[in-house]
């Protein structure tokens, strides 16, 4: 099936971030990328925070389609354990420049910030209570730790290997039987 021309808008607008940033995004740059016209653009996204919450809805519901993937099935109907194992699976890979800036971006902004939540509060455990549950503690120090690998070749100066991902991604999940 052919993407809609949203998508197709916003896709672009995520290359065009992943490539310069999130200043980047106007209507001239995403007409330029996308091939559209800036009235066509308009259209589809009247303001340029209708853009940038489309955004954050658009990855936020790739993310959830990808754990629903892992999962084998929505959130609802997995128990915690299969669920956590879905984000560790999900957050084995490195974040992308565009992943990385846009949840950055969203703890700014409440509503930006909510359509992420809406999505973590399906798959993950919350913090509330860890310091007096040591099963809730454990569960979420999984999602910690998940987090660290997504994030850890933005933030260190050598990026991990193919190899030593997929052995810190296996003991990780090895937490999750213990």
């Amino acid at each position: 099936m052919r993407p809609s021309k949203k998508t197709y808008i916003l896709d672009a607008a995520v290359e065009l971030i992943e490539r310069e940033n999130l200043e980047a995004v106007s209507y001239e740059a995403l007409a330029e990328a996308s091939g559209m016209s800036k009235s066509g653009i308009v259209y589809h996204f009247p303001s340029r925070y209708d853009i940038m919450r489309s955004i954050h809805h658009h990855l936020a519901g790739k993310w959830e389609e990808e754990l629903e993937r892992a999962a084998g099935g929505p959130a609802h109907t997995v128990d915690m354990k299969t669920r956590l194992r879905a984000v560790v699976l999900s957050q084995s890979n490195t974040a992308t420049k565009a992943e990385l800036l846009l949840e950055i971006d969203a703890r700014s902004n409440p509503e930006f910030s909510a359509i992420w939540a809406d999505v973590n509060d399906r798959w993950v455990p919350s913090a509330d209570g860890i310091e007096d549950d040591t099963e809730l503690r454990s569960q979420y120090l999984v999602k910690v730790l998940a987090d660290g690998l997504w994030t850890h070749d933005h933030v260190h100066e050598q990026a991990l290997t193919p190899v030593q991902r997929q052995a810190l991604t296996n003991h990780i999940l090895q937490l999750l039987e213990e």
